[in-house]
């Protein structure tokens, strides 16, 4: 898979930024949207690659057309379209961090839970941004997931379906890109709108209920804007 953007040579962050973008909706697009996906995203199967060039006769900036690729796909994963819509949902409730739908999310999935504290709903929502999003908490640089504080000391997985394994990895393996690039994001947020296409296409979503054409793709524009 080679998916092309155009970054300004001017900015080191426009270049990340584009990087981490193209990985995110790529990887969106391949296990929201049709459920079979490249399970192995570490640094060593990201090729970037300089195109052809370009400019912009405006500003007479010269851009180079870069590429990222995505090699060896000896490990790829299909995720049954129960799941793969199942895991749509527990997106959306991430995103808007939403404690009762992550409840429901984890049920349709399977992922059995045992609570060992009072504010259950809260404790299972942390652990689903700490298993399945790439955010970090604020002044954090890396998560700690096995301190006392964790949502994993506190809830109990039980029971955990074997293909999600893999969706699992995949995101951790891009919170590790986005830390590395020095870029805190959240994946939930922007799979926002291939996770209510997907759940639209299925008659699980009403066409007025799909936020994403409300909200866009701001948090981009917003780090764009940064620089």
């Amino acid at each position: 898979m080679i998916l092309s953007f155009l970054p300004s040579l001017s900015s080191l962050h426009a270049l990340t930024l584009n990087i981490l973008k193209s990985l995110t909706l790529a990887y969106g697009q391949m296990i929201l949207k049709s459920g079979f996906f490249h399970a192995d995203p570490h640094p060593g199967n990201i090729l970037i690659c300089k195109g052809s060039e370009a400019s912009n006769p405006s500003t007479f900036v010269l851009y180079w057309i870069l590429q990222v690729a995505l090699l060896d796909y000896g490990q790829v994963k299909n995720l049954p379209d129960k799941l793969r819509l199942g895991y749509a949902n527990l997106v959306l409730a991430i995103a808007d961090s939403d404690p009762i739908r992550v409840m429901e999310s984890y049920r349709e999935l399977g992922i059995g839970t045992l609570s060992k504290c009072e504010n259950e709903q809260q404790e299972l929502l942390k652990l689903g941004q700490t298993m399945f999003d790439t955010k970090l908490p604020p002044g954090m640089t890396m998560l700690q997931p096995f301190s006392e504080e964790s949502s994993i000391k506190k809830i109990a997985v039980q029971s955990f379906p074997e293909e999600l394994f893999s969706v699992l990895r995949t995101v951790h393996l891009l919170r590790g890109i986005s830390v590395g690039l020095g870029i805190n994001y959240s994946c939930a947020e922007q799979w926002r709108p291939i996770a209510e296409e997907a759940l639209y296409l299925a008659g699980r979503l009403r066409d007025k209920d799909r936020k994403s054409r409300v909200h866009g793709r701001r948090f981009f524009r917003r780090l764009n804007r940064r620089e």
